[in-house]
């Protein structure tokens, strides 16, 4: 009897950690999917042989069954967040949802069996089959139901850290009472303890469908926001090369003239003032010169408009651009960035009232692996930071920025640091390129 007992708590267990790996699947590689499923076979072996021992060693009663039911998850849960290596609150998250389930199907199970006349032993077996058998007949609404549960690591930042032990908690009191005897508890108790996590799944399940509807819409916003950067931007850049071009053919009209002069100038024996007309003509030459600071046309388009946009408002910039010909995130999200981080430091720079504090500083190159990001700007004035480290202010169109970097950092698992010392306001941001 030992044995039949053993491999039905293993399969339970089994079934139960199949919950899981239903909201991970989507992220998960051909190894990490491998790997899983000998792990998981594994310990189940290694499992129902000492499932087999405790049945021997203490006998098969309900005591016992209900304790490796209880305990048994413990290597299971060890060896999944070895092999699927993501944020710790999503696997206690979905643990806990998972267990959520467990006790909802553990109780319909033990509302069939509790008219019924069986001794012990059979009671248990029953409770393990009918357990199993709800478990395959329900399998598509719990696909259906887990396969969207994994929230983003930022529903933990928005709502908190202790969101993610909720399910957890939630099962604690149920699992306690259900670890009593007797073996068979009255159908109303069963049904007391079976309704409140049925309903607490389903609603939980229901916040985290708004969740995510609210995070599309944000989404949305964003990317209309983008849009429309782009092109303000790509609007700007054609105007600064449409200036640049007319320049060019004026200068190409006045070249014949130009050389002409500097002919006369030196058969008269000028040399000074040919020197200088031609370091005069050198420097409008220079001024219809377009910088090309990366071969990313959206990037480059950002940095010229706004390094433009600085320089005509008398801000000096100081750039060190060194990006690879690829980069890994979306150009347009990186442009949205840069735009929003100099427009910030353009606006405080102009405020300063000592010249010699309009200047900007802004470095963007790839260093072992990572992309880095700096920019300083002086700023007089002290920059009040929210809870998260981020500037507030009541500016308008301040917010909407802020929020771009905040998507970017969540998009891109960036690393996002604001700092003011010194009277120097710097941010410094890294990321995986």
């Amino acid at each position: 009897m030992s044995i039949p007992l053993a491999l039905l708590v293993m399969s339970i267990q089994l079934s139960d950690f199949y919950l899981m790996y239903i909201p991970f699947h989507k992220g998960m590689t051909h190894a990490e999917r491998k790997n899983l499923l000998l792990g998981m076979l594994a310990c189940g072996m290694i499992s129902c042989v000492g499932s087999i021992l405790v049945f021997e060693h203490c006998g098969i009663t309900a005591y016992v069954y209900k304790r490796l039911l209880m305990l048994g998850w413990i290597p299971y849960l060890v060896i999944f967040m070895l092999i699927v290596r993501r944020s710790i609150l999503q696997h206690v998250f979905i643990f806990g949802m998972s267990r959520v389930w467990s006790i909802i199907l553990h109780n319909f199970s033990a509302i069939t069996i509790v008219l019924l006349f069986y001794t012990e032993h059979e009671i248990l077996f029953s409770h393990a089959i009918i357990y199993l058998l709800l478990f395959a007949v329900c399998l598509p609404l719990e696909w259906r139901y887990f396969v969207d549960l994994l929230p983003p690591r930022r529903f933990f930042v928005d709502y908190g850290v202790a969101v993610a032990f909720l399910p957890i908690i939630m099962t604690l009191s149920v699992t306690l009472l259900w670890s009593q005897e007797p073996l068979i508890h009255s159908w109303q108790e069963r049904f007391s303890r079976f309704y409140l996590p049925f309903v607490f799944f389903f609603f939980y399940r229901y916040i985290l469908q708004t969740n995510e509807k609210l995070q599309e819409e944000k989404l949305a916003k964003q990317n209309f926001r983008l849009m429309k950067e782009q092109l303000t931007a790509l609007s700007e850049y054609n105007r600064i090369m449409q200036e640049s071009r007319e320049q060019i053919l004026v200068m190409r009209h006045d070249l014949k003239h130009n050389f002409r002069i500097i002919y006369l100038m030196l058969q008269e024996g000028k040399l000074e003032e040919a020197k200088n007309y031609i370091g005069k003509e050198e420097k409008l030459l220079d001024k219809t010169k377009v910088k090309n600071f990366c071969s990313q046309p959206l990037i480059n388009a950002a940095l010229s408009v706004y390094i433009s946009r600085a320089e005509k408002l008398g801000i000096k910039i100081n750039h060190k651009i060194n990006l690879p010909s690829e980069i890994s995130i979306d150009e347009g999200d990186f442009a949205l960035l840069v735009s929003n981080l100099l427009e910030n430091a353009i606006n405080a720079s102009s405020r300063q009232k000592n010249s010699s504090q309009k200047q900007i500083s802004i470095a963007i190159q790839t260093v072992n692996g990572q992309c880095v990001l700096k920019i300083e700007n002086f700023i007089d004035e002290e920059v009040i930071f929210d809870e998260k480290n981020y500037p507030r202010t009541s500016e308008e169109g301040h917010g909407l920025g802020m929020a771009s970097i905040k998507l970017f950092s969540e998009k891109y698992d960036a690393y996002t640091d604001f700092e003011q010392s010194g009277g120097i306001f710097k941010v410094t941001m890294y990321w995986q390129s």
